[in-house]
């Protein structure tokens, strides 16, 4: 199996500054109070019926802002990131592309995630392979010469081989951000999502590589 990061250009990392620390809900349009249409308030009823209710949850837009002005890595650890909750997983396709424009700086972009495929349909993960595997392409064609080529992996191995992890991590470049459902703020229910924590303070990096490279358990399970 290859390792970890070795499809990437070995580059001098950029000390960053973090924003400062923040609590965050998606809301629905117009029952945000920030000017993005996101919220740093614990929604009210008429907030949440509006959420639940809708054919899609709006994303947390911050998030996506995060992800768009990325200079280096975006690592996301979610099995539900690309699942099929309300609408369909095209929606959600198509917020994440947005999130990625062909103009975006970033270029180490990892999703771990768990597989879709299921019994009826065994190509869904192959499937959305080849859509980013397309979409990286179009990234590259805007790249200077010189300038270091992006790589979209997809690994859907988290279930498999590191079932351990209940809650949902993504890293900006050194940014961590912590989410109690799905990383994007896609899900109808109420979640919050925290950011602002320095991934290298808190051994993010590390954990993530050791998701990442997990090799499935063989032998007698231990009790």
């Amino acid at each position: 199996m290859k390792k970890f990061g070795t499809n990437i250009k070995a580059v001098d990392k950029i000390d960053r500054p973090v924003p400062e620390k923040a609590i965050l809900w998606a809301a629905q349009n117009e029952y945000g109070n920030m000017p993005n249409g996101d919220s740093n308030c614990f929604p009210n009823w008429h907030a949440i019926l509006a959420r639940k209710s809708a054919r899609i949850a709006c994303p947390l837009a911050t998030f996506g802002e995060a992800m768009t002005q990325a200079q280096e890595r975006i690592w996301v650890i979610d099995g539900y990131f690309l699942d099929l909750d309300d609408g369909n997983r095209q929606d959600r396709m198509a917020h994440i592309f947005a999130w990625l424009p062909e103009t975006m700086l970033a270029y180490d972009i990892k999703f771990l995630t768990k597989s879709y495929n299921t019994g009826d349909n065994k190509e869904v993960d192959r499937d959305l392979v080849t859509q980013f595997q397309e979409h990286t392409a179009r990234i590259n064609l805007h790249k200077s010469k010189g300038a270091i080529q992006c790589a979209i992996e997809v690994r859907f191995t988290l279930a498999q081989n590191f079932n351990y992890v209940h809650d949902r991590f993504a890293i900006i470049d050194d940014e961590l951000w912590h989410f109690g459902a799905t990383v994007g703020g896609f899900h109808s229910q109420v979640s919050a999502a925290t950011r602002g924590w320095r991934a290298s303070d808190h051994g993010a990096e590390e954990f993530f590589k050791l998701a990442w490279d997990a090799r499935p358990l063989t032998g007698k399970k231990q009790s």
